[in-house]
């Protein structure tokens, strides 16, 4: 094996290892201790708010009777 293979496995070996490694860290070192769904709350009601608003009030009409 020439130089530039092994240097080139070895900066593959350490750009998988930054790859997988960082990620799992980040993860190991600021766990979830519960869902975040204050903010899903927050966005779910205001969007009915949104949603009751935009709809126009709605009067009962009775449809025309026809004409026998």
């Amino acid at each position: 094996m020439t130089s530039l293979l092994i240097a080139n496995i070895l900066l593959g070996m350490l750009f998988f290892l930054a790859w997988t490694g960082i990620p799992l860290w980040m993860v190991l070192k600021r766990p979830d201790r519960r869902p975040e769904s204050a903010g899903a709350r927050a966005y779910l009601r205001a969007k009915a708010a949104r949603n009751q608003a935009a709809q126009p009030a709605r009067e009962t009409v009775r449809p025309a009777r026809r004409a026998a």
